[in-house]
């Protein structure tokens, strides 16, 4: 067995996170940017749990997003820092649901109305190819689906892309007010 040195962390030593390395381009592999289920956990909240709750837990954790499960630990949906944010709450609190009552159920996207790209397609693209693809369908996060085993493997984020590429990539999310509308009124 080699002998290993360990030492004390020094003060210069910082932690670091992947947006701080520069060796990726948008004509890096798509790959490389899939937060992958099979090498890491994926952030996960109820849908009982407090809009309120939810942001804190995005915003303090520095995430875009967490996969919802149900009381069972189905996979029900996907929770967004845009679908927590103060104005996406506002537009119900005006609809008249007390900010408190909110849950990450009553905002969250559904599983039906995610997208995915297939892991297998993915081995043959660059990050350049899915970015063109969020940003022509007005989405900001993929699912990645390992679509032999119908498993969900992963997760793409336009916005974690941007970050770790060093760009802006602003994606327009097509408003659909009548949605929004729907889903208040089904709340009462």
């Amino acid at each position: 067995m080699k002998k290993l040195n360990l030492t004390p962390l020094h003060d210069a030593d910082k932690l670091v996170f992947p947006e701080e390395f520069d060796d990726l381009s948008l004509d890096s592999p798509a790959l490389n940017f899939v937060t992958d289920f099979k090498q890491h956990h994926p952030s996960i909240l109820t849908a009982s749990v407090s809009a309120m709750d939810a942001a804190q837990v995005l915003r303090t954790g520095h995430l875009t997003s967490v996969l919802v499960m149900d009381h069972r630990g189905d996979f029900i949906g996907l929770l967004t820092a845009e679908d927590v944010s103060h104005q996406r709450v506002m537009q119900y609190v005006a609809a008249g649901i007390s900010r408190h009552e909110l849950t990450v159920g009553d905002l969250m996207r559904t599983r039906d109305r995610l997208q995915q790209l297939s892991f297998d397609e993915l081995k043959h693209a660059s990050i350049r190819d899915v970015l063109g693809t969020l940003r022509r369908s007005g989405q900001r996060h993929c699912l990645v689906v390992d679509t032999d085993r119908h498993q969900v493997r992963g997760l793409i984020s336009a916005d974690e892309v941007a970050a770790r590429l060093h760009m802006e990539f602003p994606i327009e999310t097509p408003a659909n007010i009548a949605e929004l509308l729907r889903s208040v009124t089904a709340m009462h």
